[in-house]
């Protein structure tokens, strides 16, 4: 998808699509939205120079829903330290999100000299056939 951000509620209902054809509702189809809403509006704010385009990659087995996007911007970010700094609101917003339901994120630089931002979420109870959209 583009890196712009009118592609931001494009993905965000993809997302929920996808997650609703995988049986996925609730507070973890609400969060797992608002995480890509989030990623993929950074990717527009932030790395849309370097990175004309990102991907939005969702992913589940038996005990995890994976959300990922990927930019080839080489810049990491970073998590917002301090209530009112300057920038990393945003991946602090992940952060929490993820952390509030159980799960963990990851920034990963890749070896093209991009990054992913990877969002595990624990699936609980839900049902999901492990499938991937990208």
């Amino acid at each position: 998808m583009a890196s712009t951000v009118d592609q931001v509620p494009v993905a965000r209902r993809a997302a929920r699509r996808v997650l609703a054809s995988w049986g996925v509702g609730g507070d973890l189809a609400y969060t797992a939205a608002l995480i890509v809403t989030e990623l993929v509006a950074n990717v527009a704010e932030h790395a849309a120079d370097a990175s004309p385009a990102a991907t939005v990659l969702l992913a589940a087995d038996d005990w995890w829903l994976t959300v990922s996007v990927h930019d080839a911007s080489p810049r990491l970010p970073r998590a917002l330290t301090v209530p009112y700094g300057d920038g990393g609101r945003g991946l602090r917003m992940v952060m929490l999100l993820a952390e509030d339901a159980g799960g963990r994120h990851t920034v990963e630089p890749t070896l093209e000299g991009g990054k992913h931002i990877v969002v595990h979420l624990p699936l609980g109870k839900h049902t999901v056939v492990a499938r991937r959209c990208g």
